[in-house]
């Protein structure tokens, strides 16, 4: 926000710091180009005074960059989170687009499939059935016959017979994603 003489207070998540320090510039030689005291460029870079809009263009300018990635407001290219999970060597991810499952596997969550091709016990499976890949519970009926239940009771159970689906995985575990 901007007082009333174009001040800006200084935000500081600024990133002139980390900017200057990647292209390998100190902060003598940036404080030299603006034509400033080492002193207050160190301030400005760690929030401790305001920064004048007509600073932040300048130092922008002297670092080649835009004014927003200076500001810290530059959108990122990538996702800024990225986590390691641990997930079983060669189990599949699927993101939930429907609320059929719920409340097993709300919409949002992710499905984590451990592949397989046969059904070893009642449970949530990753089948194709019909040329359609679905997520369903199984269960077992008789030798021949299955329930393919949807967990929302909404949906009606669907019943087949065992050679009519094809089993493409188990859903080993669900991983919720929440924003903040």
């Amino acid at each position: 926000m901007c007082d009333g003489k174009g001040a800006r207070k200084c935000d500081p998540m600024n990133n002139i710091k980390q900017i200057r320090k990647s292209m390998g510039i100190s902060v003598t030689e940036l404080a030299q180009k603006l034509h400033m005291s080492q002193g207050n460029l160190t301030k400005i870079e760690n929030g401790q005074v305001d920064l004048r809009l007509d600073t932040a263009r300048a130092i922008a300018e002297a670092l080649e960059c835009p004014l927003e990635r200076i500001m810290g407001r530059e959108k990122a290219e990538s996702s800024p989170l990225v986590v390691n999970l641990n997930l079983p060597q060669g189990s599949l991810t699927m993101k939930i687009t429907t609320d059929t499952m719920s409340p097993t596997l709300q919409k949002g969550e992710i499905a984590v499939i451990q592949p397989q091709s046969t059904k070893n016990d009642d449970g949530v499976y990753f089948i194709e059935k019909d040329g359609r890949e679905q997520i369903r519970r199984i269960q077992t009926l008789s030798y021949e016959k299955v329930a393919l239940i949807y967990d929302n009771k909404a949906y009606e159970t669907e019943y087949a017979d065992i050679k009519d689906i094809k089993i493409k995985g188990k859903v080993i575990q669900k991983i919720s994603v929440t924003t903040i």
